[in-house]
């Protein structure tokens, strides 16, 4: 995982794909640098357990040939590496109506095609500044003060989403990305381990 943000929309994948799987222990969460210093571990540890990895694609051109050069050589039958289109943040926009209504703004302000997005996470701060909800404003949006790129509760807000509101099955039909990770777990099926 890249972050926080990552892990709660994994672990609802998980839950909505229908498949009898559980995540447990979630590592990483410290950025991309991070997670490409450990990717080579983590694709040796699914010898033991199954992993699943879910980063960015950010500026890089695409998926596959993101996937390609982070594991060269195939990862193995009990890892599986997704892609979010651009960023994680355009598979929550996928189930527009909902993430519209979370957010208190017109679903007309919502992309229909949220992986087409140069930059969803400054399109989240965007349409935040305009909520009608002021914990959405404060919470999401940075302070004018404030150096960093995220409100003070950006994760916090968005997991919210992810745990309470965001429907797979729906953003899925919006998210070609989306759709291809939701795919790629129903149809995992690691092996048995001793």
């Amino acid at each position: 995982m890249e972050g926080l943000l990552d892990e709660q929309v994994l672990r609802c994948l998980l839950m909505q794909s229908g498949k009898p799987l559980k995540a447990g222990a979630c590592y990483g969460k410290q950025g991309r640098n991070h997670l490409l210093q450990n990717l080579y571990r983590f694709n040796q540890a699914s010898i033991h357990t199954p992993f699943i990895v879910l980063a960015d694609l950010d500026r890089d051109e695409c998926a596959p040939a993101l996937v390609k050069r982070w594991l060269p050589s195939g990862g193995h039958p009990n890892f599986i590496l997704r892609i979010a289109v651009r960023e994680i943040e355009s598979w929550l926009m996928a189930d527009a109506q909902a993430f519209a209504e979370f957010l208190g703004v017109p679903p007309s302000r919502i992309p229909l095609r949220p992986d087409e997005e140069s930059d969803p996470k400054a399109l989240v701060i965007s349409l935040a500044r305009r909520s009608r909800y002021r914990e959405a404003r404060e919470d999401i949006v940075p302070a004018p003060s404030s150096t960093s790129q995220v409100g003070k509760n950006y994760n916090g807000q968005l997991s919210k989403f992810v745990l309470q509101h965001w429907n797979v099955q729906r953003a899925r039909k919006c998210s070609p990305s989306l759709d291809s990770a939701l795919s790629a777990i129903k149809d995992f099926t690691p092996t048995t381990f001793n």
